[in-house]
């Protein structure tokens, strides 16, 4: 059967869009919550105080209501902060698209296409972010709040890297002890702990393995064999949320890249689930955000990204999301010992380095994974 051309796909998928956001364009929204009066004080310096109140003030002028966000993360994880944001800039409201990193690029360039421009501020992996900057979709623009944030964590005021998202080795209290945990890949890979352990599959291209991996491979930490050993001794099922869930229902003792925000809710829940930090096993991943090229809400983007690198929400982060802020102070999320962040930190290539190496392993791991077992 003839493929049709792309340029014809994404016409036809941008009429299908179009039909789509004519009814809503939200998906697993939270309650929007718009404050009446000022509940929650601005944060930062007197400078960026009043730079923010001068964009809230602008939005407000301009008839804006809203910040439309899309973003690869589940919405629960974040409705704590649209919440305290719209309790310090009365009369906005954050509107929450979860997108994955494909899904996210399909929409920008149909919104591109069409001219119909829904986006604001965009929150993506790291490799993500950076090709859609690339692409040419977003704007450069420096919150007041940046100057502080180390240069490692921004590229060309495109590009905020405000936050890291959490990884570590999650295990069931039951069927492993913490003082017979493996310490690295190396000892995960024994008869010890075969068909024991599960992990998202890499070769998805912005996968938490893939980047785990990455970095391991710079580190020349994990050796060629081994992923061919990963790959047949171990599982590769869900990331994210599905593989705590997985873990939780004690049909794997461990979990090697485990994300914190999932495991810190089940364990509260009173789950018998725990998480460590073994050097191999410990993964901080930059999340990105940024101004679209032409956002529907110019001065409400631009308010949400600085409050994002201000004091008040890079606290939020840690004790709502279970991230960890780069900006100098930010608090460490519970369930992170301060040793295993200094660490983690350390082992974390650069945001160009990650994407770059993404782009030569993600094929390579993807052949492996595909192999026949």
């Amino acid at each position: 059967m003839k493929r049709l051309s792309y340029g014809l796909r994404l016409s036809l998928v941008a009429v299908a869009l179009l039909g789509v956001l004519a009814v809503g364009t939200r998906q697993n929204p939270f309650s929007d919550e718009v404050s009446t009066r000022r509940t929650q004080a601005l944060s930062g310096t007197p400078e960026q105080q009043a730079a923010m109140e001068a964009l809230y003030h602008q939005a407000l002028a301009a008839g804006e209501d809203q910040v439309t966000v899309y973003q690869a993360a589940m919405d629960y994880e974040w409705q704590p902060l649209w919440a305290h944001f719209a309790q310090t800039f009365p009369g906005l409201r954050v509107t929450y698209m979860h997108l994955s990193p494909s899904a996210v690029t399909d929409r920008l360039d149909i919104e591109n296409v069409t001219g119909a421009r829904y986006a604001d501020l965009i929150s993506q992996p790291v490799n993500v972010v950076l090709d859609i900057a690339e692409r040419g979709y977003l704007s450069a623009w420096r919150p007041a709040t940046a100057h502080a944030l180390d240069p490692r964590w921004h590229y060309k005021d495109q590009v905020y890297f405000s936050f890291n998202k959490v990884y570590g080795l999650g295990y069931d209290t039951r069927r492993a002890e913490a003082a017979n945990l493996p310490q690295d890949l190396t000892q995960l890979l024994t008869q010890t702990w075969r068909d024991s352990f599960e992990y998202g599959a890499p070769g998805g291209g912005a996968g938490t393995t893939d980047v785990a991996l990455l970095q391991l491979l710079a580190q020349q930490r994990v050796e060629p064999n081994q992923l061919q050993q990963l790959r047949d001794q171990g599982g590769a099922g869900g990331a994210q949320e599905t593989g705590v869930i997985s873990l939780a229902q004690g049909r794997r003792a461990l979990n090697p890249w485990a994300y914190l925000p999932p495991l810190m809710r089940q364990q509260q829940l009173g789950v018998p689930i725990a998480i460590s930090y073994p050097a191999d096993f410990t993964l901080l991943v930059p999340f990105g955000q940024g101004l679209v090229s032409q956002p529907a809400h110019p001065h409400a983007a631009r308010l949400l990204l600085s409050w994002l690198l201000s004091p008040d929400a890079q606290a939020l982060l840690a004790s709502e999301a279970f991230s960890l802020g780069n900006m100098p102070g930010a608090p460490r999320p519970a369930g992170l010992p301060g040793e295993a962040e200094q660490r983690a930190r350390a082992a974390m290539l650069s945001p160009e380095a990650t994407a770059k190496g993404l782009k030569e392993w993600v094929p390579k791991l993807r052949a492996i994974w595909q192999q026949s077992l």
